[in-house]
């Protein structure tokens, strides 16, 4: 995750939605990210509702996993989102997701990035 986030906050413009698409697509089978980490993977570290929005106006065509994406809590999104609750949870579930009770998955399980791990580097060598 960033430690110098592009933006603290974000519009829903292009480029903030390609950013956020981008890590969307990156979100493995068998996991769920957060809005959160999301925005903070995206270069918008305090833009989770922003990515929330994202995902209700995402083009089906694109074909993104946004069932992946849930809250901080691990809870289900609100009904009116990937056709409620209840179709959510069936395609995380059958993912091999487990849940703790009727709403919340089991986020120490199915968390991406796993958060005992160390954070990913990047170094740019363009300018050497």
């Amino acid at each position: 995750m960033s430690s110098n986030p592009r933006h603290s906050f974000a519009k829903l413009d292009d480029t903030f939605l390609t950013c956020v698409y981008e890590q969307v697509a990156l979100v493995p089978y068998g996991t769920v990210c957060t809005y959160g980490t999301i925005a903070e993977l995206a270069g918008y570290s305090k833009a989770a509702r922003e990515v929330g929005r994202a995902m209700s106006r995402t083009p089906a065509e694109l074909n993104l996993p946004c069932h992946r994406i849930v809250n901080a809590k691990g809870t289900l999104a609100p009904d009116y989102a990937f056709g409620g609750q209840e179709k959510q949870r069936q395609l995380l579930e059958a993912e091999g997701i487990t849940f703790i009770n009727e709403e919340t998955i089991n986020m120490k399980r199915h968390v991406w990035p796993p958060k005992d791990e160390p954070e990913q580097l990047f170094f740019d060598f363009s300018g050497a």
